[in-house]
């Protein structure tokens, strides 16, 4: 290993030391330089994990493992991966050059100051792991996982074929994977997480935009926005605490609370909205569709409720002032239950066809219009609470 360094800050670097260890070799260089408000580490391969502390100075500590078949061969391994070091008042950068291929595992560990205001991390062959930083992290890999825990400021993150682990972040977080799963336990900034092959789950955040192509999404609370969509997944969303927008193609939604409008769709699964505090528009091409609305005079805005195979359950509020137009187009075996009497039931054909029931009122007066139908179903409108 080589170690050069360019700056006119001083740097203290030891010698690397070899270890015979079971069946393979290990060479560990450490180094020492002084602080930096931006600290930059780009490496041709190798997993990189740094973490902030009260240590006035940057350490770091690369370890190199391989399986040759004597010391000789095991430095002329070693020698195939170079670090260079600048350091600058402003800034400092650990660079990795990989000249070898493969056969070589590759550590690199750094310990800095925590309130380090910029954290750039680059690998092309590994994972990365950051830990207690106040600043800024911008994290990226080409094959391996990263995970972020403790961060105080915005933090970006991107790897081609590894999951994304974040515990706490103070600050908006830009997640992003082609190859892997995506868990936030929570965050106090806007949350965009996009995901090509894997789950999406998230603890807490203000706003957030979930994206997976490939899997479920979980959210336990969101206090603000939420908009989530999957190709191929079910949502079980917790509490929302704004408007939420639903997708997915191919499962079922589930939403515990929201006190937005809530627009939820799907091609092929049942919908459960509970307590909406405002509106709701939910599509299902294949399923059931339950809701809960537990709006108030003023609150509640035009809803469509809309199933081709499937009952439409509703729950309104007695004094909920509502104008109810619900429709089963197929009715053979199927009828509407109201448990306001304000809404008329009629039928219409079944002679020579499929009947048509279809039931209208205007409850407490009427109000904004809630429009449900299903091709094939039972429609049920239940008053209060379950």
């Amino acid at each position: 290993m080589v170690l050069v360094l360019l700056a006119a800050m001083p740097l203290l670097a030891e010698e690397p030391r070899l270890n015979k260890q079971g069946n393979g070799w290990v060479e560990v260089t450490t180094g020492t330089v002084k602080p930096a408000k931006i600290v930059k580490i780009n490496t041709d391969a190798g997993s990189v994990s740094v973490t902030g502390g009260d240590a006035p100075n940057i350490t770091w500590v690369v370890t190199k493992r391989s399986y040759m078949r004597n010391e000789t061969e095991a430095r002329r391994k070693f020698s195939e991966f170079k670090m260079r070091s600048v350091a600058r008042p402003e800034y400092m950068v650990l660079e990795g050059n990989y000249l070898g291929g493969s056969g070589l595992d590759i550590q690199i560990s750094v310990t800095l100051p925590r309130n380090t205001a910029v954290l750039k991390i680059e690998t092309r062959g590994g994972s990365v792991n950051v830990n207690n930083v106040a600043g800024k992290v911008d994290t990226a890999t080409l094959g391996g996982s990263i995970r972020l825990s403790g961060v105080g400021g915005p933090a970006l993150a991107r790897t081609s074929g590894g999951s994304i682990d974040v515990g706490e972040a103070g600050g908006e977080l830009r997640l992003e994977t082609n190859g892997g799963s995506i868990s936030v336990g929570s965050a106090t900034g806007h949350v965009m997480a996009r995901t090509a092959g894997g789950s999406v789950k998230l603890g807490s955040a203000p706003n957030a935009v979930l994206e997976t192509a490939g899997g479920n999404i979980q959210v336990d609370k969101c206090s603000g926005e939420l908009k989530a969509s999957t190709a191929g997944g079910n949502l079980n969303i917790g509490q929302v605490e704004g408007p939420a927008t639903l997708e997915t193609s191919g499962g079922s939604i589930h939403l515990g609370s929201a006190k937005g409008v809530v627009k939820a769709t799907t091609s092929g699964g049942g919908i459960h909205l509970n307590h909406l505090a405002y509106g709701a528009i939910a599509r299902t091409a294949a399923g059931p569709i339950t809701t809960e609305f537990v709006a108030q005079k003023g609150n509640f805005s035009d809803s469509i409720l809309e199933t081709s195979v499937g009952d439409v359950v509703v729950y309104l509020p007695s004094d909920l002032a509502v104008t109810v137009k619900a429709t089963i187009e197929n009715a053979v075996g199927h009828t509407i239950h109201s448990d306001f009497p304000e809404v008329k039931v009629n039928k219409n054909g079944g002679d020579y066809g499929p009947a048509e029931v279809y039931g209208q009122g205007a409850i407490n007066g009427g109000g904004p219009l809630l429009k449900i139908s299903t091709t094939s179903g039972n429609i049920e409108l239940r008053r209060g609470g379950r």
